[in-house]
């Protein structure tokens, strides 16, 4: 079980939050007026920052210093503020669920116009399920050709997952605040 240390953002780190979320997303999912909080959790595999949007933990800063959605985030919110997604099939689903990156041969489909270094979300093309939360490694019209021309090689390179330990902590965040 996670130690966690909660408390609502001032204003001026929601407009610092938001001017840092700027330039990786076409716009902002949620309401300036939303209720954030930052949540500091320690855990047996790490210390995190949480940012908690109207009861949703929804972000997080990576190591890159990128701030970047939760899938949790992504299911309430939805994908349409991110520049793009991969369509990702069954078996690409279930790779990405252990760990991989994404490779060109999971992808079946590609929605949004993103360039290489964007942050994109896989999701599992029946369901449109986010399964993975990465940063591209082509462009969006180049990644259609490759997948379409059965080429190898990496699609997206993975920051955040179904069932990793960040899931599993904003999963628990959820519970306890709610």
């Amino acid at each position: 079980m996670a130690r966690l240390e909660a408390r609502a953002l001032s204003k001026k780190e929601r407009r610092s939050l938001l001017e840092r979320l700027k330039p990786y997303y076409t716009r902002i999912p949620f309401s300036e007026k939303a209720d954030l909080r930052l949540v500091k959790a320690r855990t047996d595999s790490g210390e995190y920052e949480i940012i908690i949007v109207d009861g949703v933990p929804c972000l997080f800063e990576w190591s890159d210093g990128r701030i970047y959605p939760t899938l949790q985030c992504l299911k309430a919110f939805g994908v349409e503020w991110l520049k793009g997604v991969v369509l990702v099939d069954k078996g690409a689903a279930i790779a990405l669920a252990k760990g991989a990156h994404l490779m060109i041969p999971g992808v079946v489909g590609v929605e949004g116009s993103f360039t290489r270094g964007d942050v994109v979300a896989a999701l599992y093309h029946e369901t449109r399920t986010p399964v993975m939360v990465g940063v591209a490694e082509v462009d969006s019209s180049a990644l259609e050709k490759l997948y379409r021309e059965k080429a190898r090689g990496r699609a997206v390179r993975r920051v955040h997952r179904l069932g990793d330990a960040l899931w599993e902590l904003a999963q628990e965040v959820g519970k306890r605040l709610s």
